[in-house]
């Protein structure tokens, strides 16, 4: 997770200065790549309501303010910095289909980095078999997908450890480290499709972002696979979830 976390966030700057993705200045980009971390701001701010003891209404409710207002808070900054934020206005429509998202995955772990890891993949594809602002959208999406998906993952990883719950808790956080190993074969795979003969320039920074489906798409095989190994530990895959948090 943060490996993709981090290309996405690394390789954005240069997909935008392509044609088919407005030619955007470095002096202009500030806007999309606030935006993408913003993302994970709005995910985040939208996970913690569940480690309150509010109502179930009242829960419901703050699912739909909190990141309507965390975005409004990301284009607020950026717009007292006097940054056009107007090509980003319609990103909400992103931001609503997080907020979907949340309310189906009912704060289980399990379903939420499945629920997440699906938009993560659906959101590449979207980007990279498109251009202009659908795929610039597309691929802000990513940071929506990633924002909530530590927490899950980490509660499903240390799930059944037992004695050595600290010893696992350790290793997952050492695995921070894919965020200095993915952005560099993102790279690398950029470099070498652009080499390659007949190559649109462009192309090559635009379809690297297959390294993200890969990504998104392992996430997915283990939100899957981490109902069966559970169940062969032992330990009641339900309990298991509404235990977990954000």
């Amino acid at each position: 997770m943060w490996g993709v976390e981090v290309a996405i966030g690394s390789n954005l700057g240069e997909l935008l200065k392509q044609k088919d993705f407005g030619s955007i200045p470095s002096s202009k980009i500030a806007p999309y790549i606030s935006m993408y971390w913003g993302s994970m701001m709005i995910g985040r701010w939208t996970g913690a309501i569940s480690a309150f003891e509010f109502k179930n209404n009242t829960k419901k409710l703050l699912t739909i303010i909190v990141p309507l207002v965390a975005f409004g808070i990301v284009i607020g900054a950026n717009s007292i910095a006097q940054y056009d934020m107007s090509p980003l206005y319609m990103y909400v429509v992103c931001v609503f289909i997080q907020i979907a998202a949340f309310f189906l995955s009912k704060d289980k772990p399990a379903k939420t980095l499945l629920i997440f890891s699906v938009i993560g993949i659906v959101a590449m594809l979207i980007g990279i078999f498109n251009t202009g602002d659908l795929a610039i959208y597309a691929f802000l999406t990513g940071g929506i997908a990633c924002s909530i998906m530590w927490p899950s993952i980490f509660s499903l990883s240390i799930a059944g450890l037992g004695k050595y719950t600290t010893q696992g808790a350790a290793f997952l956080i050492m695995m921070i480290l894919g965020g200095g190993i993915i952005p560099p074969i993102q790279g690398k795979l950029s470099d070498f499709l652009q080499s390659s003969k007949n190559a649109v320039e462009g192309s090559g920074i635009h379809n690297s972002f297959w390294v993200a489906v890969v990504c998104f798409a392992y996430i997915l095989f283990f939100a899957i696979a981490v109902k069966g190994i559970l169940k062969k530990q032992g330990i009641n895959y339900d309990d298991a979830e509404t235990k977990g948090g954000h």
